[in-house]
């Protein structure tokens, strides 16, 4: 009988300190102080993210010691476990090297907005297995949400390219390419456009050259700027006006499509311009025989 308690004992012993270790893991208090210190909400998550991981990593071997004890089942156990798990689990384990690989290579960020693969959108939340995506594009065939959450195993990032829309640059170049008759005024068009172009850009274009410049100290980046530049190219039917600009990811469907707008509206009202378009224009037919009538 003593022994039978003893074993009682021991067992609720080992129960409630499981327990207490699971009730630490899942406790809030962490989160409350994170947010004291850390005031930006991506990186009070992706902090709170990496804090979590570790802590759900740390637990399930206080947990394991807590069962086994120490000395050689202790270890015995953790290899047995280590064996079956690299037996049974490689996509896990080549999914948990994915996110070794993403913290410690700074490939994105929760908040980025990346393309991993075929998907993308804005990182939502990077676990030990997955990273978390609010898609974009799709059938919405531009930058905006389609309302999709998607699951991305970590392990793709050995596999599949990685883009990064905001990472050491938090702009992208975009184009507006609009064709105009030889017998318009192209030169009055382009510097309409371009003074468009530096209405919407203004706002932000310092601070863009200003991190513009530092990228390009850091990596070898051709020279650039952040200045809108127009490039004109003659074809057979028009002139091409393409104006080239910096924006902001997220905003870029919604500027193109202001700026389409304006200049459309601006260049109806020069009667000097016209936005050309393909036509045909018949000059002859051939001759009937009177032979071929009916």
């Amino acid at each position: 009988m003593p022994q039978i308690s003893t074993l009682y004992v021991d067992v609720i012993s080992k129960l409630l300190f499981s327990l207490l270790t699971l009730i630490l893991t899942a406790n809030r208090a962490l989160r409350n102080v994170l947010k004291v210190r850390v005031k930006d909400p991506a990186h009070l998550h992706t902090l709170y993210m990496l804090t979590r991981n570790a802590i759900y990593a740390v637990c399930s071997v206080v947990i394991l010691f807590i069962w086994l004890g120490t000395g050689s089942n202790f270890t015995v156990a953790m290899g047995i476990l280590g064996a079956g798990i690299a037996f049974a689990s490689q996509e896990v384990i080549g999914s948990f090297a994915g996110y070794v690989n993403i913290v410690t290579g700074n490939l994105y960020h929760i908040g980025d907005r990346v393309r991993i693969g075929d998907v993308e959108g804005d990182v939502l939340d990077i676990s030990i297995l997955r990273t978390t995506v609010m898609e974009i594009g799709e059938w919405v065939q531009a930058d905006q949400y389609t309302g999709r959450i998607v699951t991305v195993a970590n392990r793709v990032v050995f596999s599949d390219p990685v883009f990064n829309y905001t990472q050491h640059w938090e702009y992208l170049w975009d184009k507006i390419m609009i064709p105009v008759t030889y017998e318009s005024d192209w030169q009055q068009a382009g510097e309409i456009m371009l003074e468009r172009a530096r209405k919407y850009t203004s706002h932000f274009h310092e601070q863009a050259e200003a991190e513009l410049a530092e990228m390009m100290k850091v990596y070898p980046v051709q020279a650039t700027t952040a200045e809108p530049t127009l490039y004109i190219i003659m074809t057979d039917n028009w002139i091409e006006l393409s104006l080239r600009y910096v924006v902001e990811p997220r905003e870029r469907r919604r500027v193109k499509g202001q700026l389409h707008h304006e200049l459309l509206q601006h260049f109806q009202t020069e009667p000097a311009i016209t936005v050309a378009s393909a036509t045909f224009e018949i000059v002859g037919f051939p001759p009937l025989k009177s032979g071929n009538l009916p």
